[in-house]
């Protein structure tokens, strides 16, 4: 690991080829002078772009035009608000010559900044290739998608230029108050630019990112960018971009994100960036790196841990109301709840569907045919199926169709079932409306002797199946390692936060004071993403959400005949929060707090446990959280 320090410059061999200007690509060769204390941006761009007669370029609001050149003939041109419009002349390639300034751009700080990408100038509707070399005040450094040139600091002034002759999307910028270390992993300099507070963790950053490169250059194929950086800000997001992500800092302190969010970013720089998404056919990067990236951690940290993963998968997706469901190919991007169950959680596992049927050897063999064929293109689902189809042989369409194409899940009984010495017979069932999947469903049988498995294929609405074993059958379960999408029943499904918050109907139950409903009111408003509705008296709603103080909630739930606190909850920590279930099926969020300090902290962790049947908290920490254990349902029956 190297520490940059008063005075360093590297000069690297560009990994890119050497550029041809391709029609419809523009090439900026660019200077910039950021000085994030007066959120200002100084910008000479030489601007080289194929185009005839009216030409129109975008720029972002923020910025005033100083000086245009056409050919090197100055020329006069009004700015609107995004955009100005040039005359180039005859058909060719041209040069524009432009300065301009940003006053107050937004989102630059000596905290920190990110200006997004229209900070430049650039033709409407073309990609770009670029050098662009910059200049920030004393103690700030900036970073851009592209390869690090050079890089150097003099008189306190930090100077870098990034390279980038691969048609691409137009570069953000950057900038904060960084300390940089680095390390060079085989022939991708990894980097992290971190606030002051986190540089004791740079070195298990960089080697874990190292170790994750590794990783997927075995799985996927070559490691598409010559460097990849991890970049604090001040905000608490997580973004990928080409050959770095962007992440808050209190987010980059927790020591659980370089297990799950890490790998999760290294990832989106094969699934996302080098191959893109085309969005209009459906969005399969978030899903496909969830399942590569999340499950795999969570696979290699225990065992059983992919189980659990996915049977969370399944909770989220019982908790979905029917209304808000939605085919994979109409997901474009996480913008609530429910589109996350479905572009995250159903994507990842119907990826799951396709390894556990074609075999780990297939279905990695299928995503390196894909990347190959895809690398910078945009891609979309039926690439993905054609490249499936070709390492397995076989038509796969049935599958896509079902799983792709159209939202829903089947939902699967099981009955008559029945042992006779070592003749084991019962039927399978799918009860959902609409046409049926085609499913392959792992059974498990346990006999007096030992347990064995079998794959059984349902593709009618109803099948009987007979299965010979070795020994007498004492029990049978049906996916018993839940490799197989579907809508859970009750008893598979012990209430979760999300049952609540993806409710469109929920409605709130204020106890105690004025302050307190107010805090109440305030809580549920920040968990809810649809308008919440106060529950009049007398007035039944399927989920509810009570809140107050403990003593008056305890009241509220004896008086109504309510499920009481459970002891993993009942007098434990000073704010505490839980679900529960009535024997009609009404689903349950209690939250208990004393004051104002008991409700904000619940207000500001319960977001982000939505998953979870329950939360602890004392002193305004969480000291415990879980979920509800799930029961047998009806895919397991134990023979007498």
């Amino acid at each position: 690991m190297r520490w940059w320090g008063t005075v360093c410059a590297t000069f690297l061999v560009l990994l890119f080829a050497a550029p041809s200007w391709a029609d419809g690509v523009a090439h900026h060769t660019a200077k910039v002078h950021i000085d994030p204390a007066t959120s200002r941006i100084l910008v000479h761009d030489t601007i080289q772009f194929d185009g005839a007669g009216k030409t129109v370029f975008t720029l972002a609001p923020s910025f005033t035009l100083n000086t245009v050149k056409v050919d090197g003939k100055s020329i006069k041109t009004q700015k609107a608000e995004r955009e100005f419009t040039i005359d180039a002349g005859p058909q060719g390639r041209h040069t524009l010559d432009i300065t301009y300034q940003g006053e107050g751009a937004p989102l630059l700080s000596v905290e920190g900044g990110f200006v997004n990408a229209n900070w430049l100038a650039h033709p409407e509707d073309s990609l770009a290739t670029w050098s662009i070399e910059g200049r920030i005040s004393k103690g700030q450094k900036f970073i851009m998608p592209g390869q690090l040139a050079f890089e150097s600091e003099q008189d306190g002034d930090y100077r870098a230029r990034f390279e980038n002759t691969t048609p691409s999307t137009l570069p953000v910028l950057i900038t904060g108050p960084f300390d940089v270390a680095e390390k060079i992993s085989g022939k991708v300099r990894i980097r992290t630019y971190f606030h002051t507070e986190l540089t004791p963790l740079a070195q298990t950053y960089l080697d874990d990112a190292s170790r994750y490169i590794h990783y997927y250059t075995g799985k996927i194929g070559p490691y598409p960018y010559p460097g990849f950086s991890i970049i604090s800000g001040p905000a608490p997001v997580g973004w990928g971009l080409p050959g770095m992500t962007y992440m808050g800092r209190r987010v980059l302190a927790l020591p659980f994100i370089r297990f799950t969010s890490l790998p999760h970013e290294v990832l989106h720089n094969w699934w996302g960036n080098a191959v893109e998404v085309d969005y209009r056919r459906g969005n399969w990067a978030e899903g496909l790196t969830t399942y590569q990236a999340d499950h795999a951690m969570a696979e290699a940290a225990k065992a059983g841990g992919g189980r659990e993963k996915r049977l969370e998968w399944l909770r989220n997706y019982a908790a979905l109301p029917s209304e808000r469901d939605h085919a994979l190919t109409q997901f474009r991007s996480k913008t609530h709840d429910a589109s996350q169950v479905v572009g995250y959680g159903k994507t990842a596992f119907v990826f799951h569907m396709l390894k556990t049927q074609l075999g780990a050897k297939t279905f990695d063999k299928a995503l390196q045919r894909f990347n190959r064929n895809n690398h910078l293109k945009t891609a979309g689902w039926k690439d993905i199926e054609d490249a499936f189809e070709a390492e397995a042989g076989r038509p796969l369409d049935a599958f896509f169709n079902a799983w792709v194409e159209r939202p829903g899940a089947p939902e699967l009984t099981l009955s008559n079932v029945a042992a006779r010495d070592t003749k084991l017979t019962f039927t399978l069932s799918q009860s959902q409306k609409g046409v049926t999947y085609p499913l392959d469903l792992p059974i498990r049988i346990d006999t007096t002797g030992d347990t064995e498995h079998r794959i059984v294929r349902l593709e009618n609405r109803s099948q009987s199946y007979t299965l010979t074993t070795k020994t007498k059958p004492v029990a049978l379960q049906v996916d018993p390692d839940i490799d197989v999408f579907r809508r859970l029943s009750g008893a598979e499904t012990p209430p979760i936060l999300r049952d609540v918050t993806l409710d469109p109907n929920t409605q709130l139950v204020a106890l105690g004071n004025v302050e307190l409903r107010d805090l109440a009111h305030d809580l549920a408003g920040h968990l809810l993403q649809t308008r919440l509705r106060m529950l009049e008296s007398g007035a039944t709603t399927q989920t509810v959400i009570i809140a107050g103080p403990r003593d008056t909630v305890r009241a509220h739930l004896a008086n109504n005949n309510l499920p009481p606190a459970p002891p993993e909850v009942s007098n434990r920590g000073d704010a505490r929060a839980w679900t529960a279930r009535t024997q009609s099926g009404q689903t349950l969020l209690i939250v208990e707090a004393e004051d104002t300090d008991g409700f904000t902290a619940l207000s500001r962790v319960l977001p982000h446990y939505k998953r979870r049947s329950y939360v602890i908290m004392e002193n305004g920490k969480t000291v415990d959280k879980g979920t509800w254990p799930p029961g047998d349902g009806p895919l397991t029956v134990r023979l007498k």
